[in-house]
């Protein structure tokens, strides 16, 4: 028989054990605001908006991240300007099961990042001149047959804009995006988005040592347009490789682009609107080396494989542009629509650093 002693310890427990589940069960809605990351409740957040958000980044690692998102109007173009605002948590790795169970990291303000790219320049997407023989650091003008003029790359000339931040994810797994968006006079409320965290991107992360990739440079080269589709190629950028540029205790910019051959919608006019702009500041101090993130004789030839390089660095995407301190470490990375600004802070901290 159970002692009327007993009962009230067995009423203190469970008492005491549904306070503690309540409470567990309030913190977590506290931290998610209530909402609910299955995937019912996150296709609803984007029913009937003028646009999906979307993870710009090709993937995202543990560490300090930036983090980029694109809004995508049905017409397949992106929202131009808006005030972004992400509180980002950490979730359930099962949100079906548990879709309310998440851990709220912080709430971002995320800047609009925007490029322009009709200025893209032009470049050559055709065959090389095979006559064209003239040493590769004469920059000079490439012969070209009259059929394979210089073209524009096909996405055209747009604005683009995605909305950055950086966020410091502490674990992999998986996580969620709540955003408010204002568009004009209009908000957008509790809008999600999840994604997943890896432990290590493909590519080098913050604080890991680059690869030490010596790449074909111009004096290995009879023309720069064997390593730069620019037109005319910029023979200042493929002067030294990335392993002696590391030797060489400078910091260094290291910029996988592809004024020819971009194939992404976030691609742009980077080699032109970043890299050459901080080549040009920051003159000696900092190495400035353009890599092509495809294997151009093939590229021209029709078909795209990665080149070796951005092979040894395993990327998922380009542009990619890489800020390495005078150590080789990496100190920040920057993928899709890049800003001078947000580049040009990073070397400044990699300077400061040296």
């Amino acid at each position: 028989m159970i002692s009327p002693h007993d009962r009230l310890g067995r009423h203190v427990i469970l008492t005491v054990a549904l306070l503690i589940v309540v409470s567990v069960a309030v913190a977590c809605s506290a931290a998610s605001g209530g909402t609910k990351w299955n995937s019912r409740s996150v296709a609803e957040s984007i029913k009937g908006l003028p646009f999906t958000p979307l993870v710009a980044n090709s993937n995202v690692g543990r560490g300090p991240t930036r983090f980029a998102l694109g809004l995508i109007q049905p017409d397949q173009t992106l929202v131009l300007q808006a005030d972004v605002t992400a509180r980002i948590f950490r979730l359930d790795n099962d949100p079906e099961k548990n879709p309310s169970t998440s851990k709220l990291l912080g709430t971002y303000t995320m800047t609009a990042r925007t490029i322009d790219t009709a200025d893209h320049g032009v470049a050559w997407r055709g065959p090389l001149d095979r006559d064209d023989t003239r040493h590769a650091r004469a920059n000079v003008v490439l012969r070209m047959p009259l059929s394979d003029q210089p073209v524009a790359p096909a996405h055209g000339g747009a604005l683009q804009t995605i909305f950055t931040t950086t966020v410091d994810f502490p674990e992999s797994g998986l996580w969620g995006a709540e955003l408010q968006i204002k568009i004009a006079d209009k908000k957008y409320e509790r809008v999600l988005v999840t994604f997943a965290v890896l432990d290590k991107t493909s590519e080098p992360s913050v604080g890991d040592q680059a690869p030490r990739t010596k790449q074909a440079i111009a004096t290995d080269v009879n023309s720069l347009a064997g390593l730069d589709s620019s037109f005319p190629p910029h023979a200042s950028l493929h002067n030294i490789t990335v392993a002696d540029a590391i030797a060489s205790g400078k910091p260094t910019l290291v910029a996988f682009v592809s004024p020819a051959f971009c194939q992404t919608r976030f691609c742009g006019p980077t080699l032109n609107n970043v890299v050459i702009p901080m080549q040009q500041q920051f003159g000696s101090r900092v190495n400035a080396i353009h890599i092509e993130p495809y294997d151009l004789p093939k590229a021209r030839a029709g078909t795209l494989l990665l080149s070796p390089a951005a092979e040894e660095w395993k990327l998922q995407s380009e542009p990619f542009l890489v800020v390495l301190d005078g150590q080789g470490r990496v100190t920040a990375k920057f993928e899709g629509i890049i800003d001078l600004d947000e580049v040009k802070q990073a070397i400044d901290v990699a300077l400061a650093g040296k």
